[in-house]
């Protein structure tokens, strides 16, 4: 049986416990707009999909040293696979990036005049 990515099973506590992290950590992130768990009964459930997305955030926080500022300002720019440079199998098969409900003009401030597909951003694969 497989179980869809982006079904939110994991209730904070545990979804904090498989990343290693304290329940304030997922709060602040959301606070800062990271991420956008699902609510029910206004407690908060997390996917394999975010719990993906929140490893590379991480990544990018603790292992790169960027601030939570500078992670903001380099998602106005760009995705997060080309951030961290993801390639080939790793990034097709990212279950962060395949629930990206967002394109990047709604990440930035700023809107294109120009064709998504022309846009650097685009995963070439999809061109």
């Amino acid at each position: 049986m497989q179980v869809d990515e982006n079904l939110p099973v994991y209730p904070i506590g545990v979804a904090a416990h498989l990343l290693g992290v304290h329940p304030r950590t997922l709060r602040i992130y959301e606070a800062e707009g990271f991420i956008n768990p699902c609510r029910q009964g206004g407690k908060r459930f997390f996917s394999q999909s975010d719990l993906a997305w929140i490893q590379c955030l991480r990544s990018m926080i603790h292992d790169e040293n960027i601030s939570i500022e500078g992670v903001k300002r380099l998602l106005e720019y760009a995705p997060c696979w080309k951030l961290k440079n993801c390639q080939g199998e790793k990034r097709e098969n990212c279950p962060a990036l395949k629930k990206m409900e967002k394109r990047c003009w709604e990440f930035s401030k700023n809107t294109c005049e120009k064709s998504c597909r022309n846009c650097e951003s685009f995963p070439k694969e999809n061109k």
